[in-house]
């Protein structure tokens, strides 16, 4: 075990290696914050988490822009699998905002009513069609680089609240490159404490298991 540097929240962290076993297999609750520095990288880390969902029959839905949905979308193809058919019975999802299926677009995406909203939609024939559900995203990181750090949080800490008792995970991207120490510092400890799994920018190949107890403070 290894402890985190000291700041406003210390905490240990057990070392997961692997992080491509993670996202492939993420245990049912798991809130995984990838932080990459590549595009490359965060389509790698999409792909393996959606691909394999979709294979499991899990309803998967992820949120992006044009160009990560689309890349997202030629992998799927490559992979063997028929998107069109894949988004016309429900099973996936591709979405440019928190709002799916031509549902409610409520002027702030991550309003209480939003927010409630998208999970109602995301959960649409769980369990009796799919077992669980997978979210994929990086809108909600859009909201934090910008500054707008309460927008964000509202949905991070939505979605650790609510692990726990839905049969879902999520993998939220945050480019790394986008993340400016003396202006996101102090808010991104709330951004950590808000997920149960860490993988690092970089070539570390590893993941991090955040606070496994689920305490706060």
């Amino acid at each position: 075990m290894e402890r985190t540097p000291s700041g406003p929240v210390a905490r240990e962290f057990s070392e997961l290696h692997g992080w491509k076993d993670l996202v492939r297999e993420p245990p049912i609750g798991a809130h995984i914050l990838h932080i990459y520095e590549e595009p490359d990288r965060e389509i790698e880390a999409a792909l393996l988490f959606v691909t394999e969902g979709l294979r499991k029959t899990e309803r998967v839905c992820c949120v992006g822009s044009p160009r990560e949905l689309a890349s997202i979308r030629r992998g799927l193809g490559e992979a063997g699998l028929d998107v069109d058919r894949l988004i016309r019975g429900g099973s996936l999802a591709l979405v440019g905002q928190l709002a799916l299926n031509g549902g409610p677009k409520h002027r702030e995406e991550t309003s209480p009513l939003a927010l409630d909203q998208f999970m109602h939609e995301m959960f649409q024939g769980v369990p009796k069609t799919y077992p669980s559900v997978r979210w994929w995203g990086n809108r909600v990181a859009r909201f934090f680089e910008n500054g707008l750090f309460d927008r964000a949080l509202a949905f991070e800490q939505l979605c650790q609240e609510r692990r726990e008792a839905l049969p879902w995970s999520l993998l939220c991207a945050y480019d790394g490159r986008k993340l400016s120490p003396d202006r996101h510092a102090a808010a991104f400890w709330d951004v950590l404490r808000n997920h149960s799994h860490l993988i690092p920018a970089g070539d570390l190949g590893v993941a991090l298991e955040l606070f496994p107890d689920g305490g706060d403070g």
